[in-house]
Formats: structure tokens, C-alpha cells, sequence
């Protein structure tokens, strides 16, 4: 963990490639909880379109969203299917996910324990190299096939 969002070198003009800045935020903010990098991610303001909501809007709606993630699976991983731009502005990436429930110990339950693995959908709208928006779609029935209900 650096805290500078590791990114490739810049594309052609001198700026950041918005895929590079994309995968760079799965691996170190999810993958190794760099929360650091957040500002060099995404702007202050974010904002979650998703019907499910996957984060409250704003950089500490998505940095509670990832630590209450990481929190009930530390040895969370996502790992990336692809990474692609699919427009002018926007960033789709897909991502397989997995770890090892272990919740509350204050109230473990009949999951603790339990290994799921799940897939995610993120499209990340940018404004320059700084993620603005997103839409997401969590694969809820793969991870109440391993964990059971609520998911």
C-alpha cells in the first residue's frame, strides 16, 4: 500500500487512462484496503445510480461501503474479468469476487465461516481521471446460494 493509486504511464496528451484508474481502485482499495486512494480515484461527490445501491454517494459512502465488505470478509478478493471503456467517459468492469465470511464475533452466525464467490458489475461515469458516477449489479442469488439468507 502506497497510497498513490498506481496507475500506467499516461496515454497520449499527458493524461490519466480512466480504465487504468479504474482497475487501480479494485486492486488497492478493494483487494489490499488502501483507502488512501480514494481522492485520486473518485470525486468528492460520487454518486451510486444503482437501484441496489452499492454505496452511499460521496467518497465516504464508497470507503464504508468497501470496509463494511472487507470487515465481514478480510480476505476479500476481486478479481478483475475485464476492464474496458465503453464510451467517451464511461468504464465498465466485471469482477469476480470471493472470501470467507466471519461477521460480528459478537454474534456469529450459522455463515461464519462459510466461502461464497460472486460477480459484479461496476460502469463508472468519469470526468476527467475522477470516477463522478456509477451503476452497479451485485450477484445476490450467488451469494445467498453460500451464505443463505438475507442475501
Amino acid at each position: 500500500m502506497t497510497g498513490v493509486l498506481a496507475l500506467g504511464p499516461p496515454v497520449v496528451g499527458g493524461t490519466v487512462d480512466q480504465v487504468d484508474v479504474a482497475v487501480a481502485f479494485v486492486r488497492e482499495t478493494v483487494n489490499e484496503g488502501d483507502y488512501t486512494v480514494l481522492a485520486e480515484f473518485a470525486h468528492p461527490d460520487i454518486r451510486d445510480l444503482s437501484d441496489i445501491r452499492v454505496f452511499d454517494d460521496g467518497i465516504s459512502g464508497l470507503r464504508h461501503s468497501v470496509m463494511a465488505a472487507r470487515r465481514l470478509m478480510p480476505d476479500i478478493h476481486a478479481r478483475i474479468l475485464s476492464a474496458r471503456r465503453t464510451g467517451a467517459d464511461t468504464v465498465e468492469t466485471r469482477l469476480e469476487l470471493s472470501g470467507t465470511y466471519l461477521g460480528s464475533n459478537l454474534a456469529p452466525s450459522q455463515r461464519h465461516g462459510r466461502s461464497a464467490t460472486w460477480c459484479q458489475h461496476h460502469l463508472w461515469s468519469f470526468r476527467g481521471s475522477l470516477a463522478r458516477a456509477h451503476l452497479g449489479w451485485v450477484d445476490h442469488r450467488g451469494l445467498r446460494a453460500a451464505l443463505g439468507d438475507p442475501y
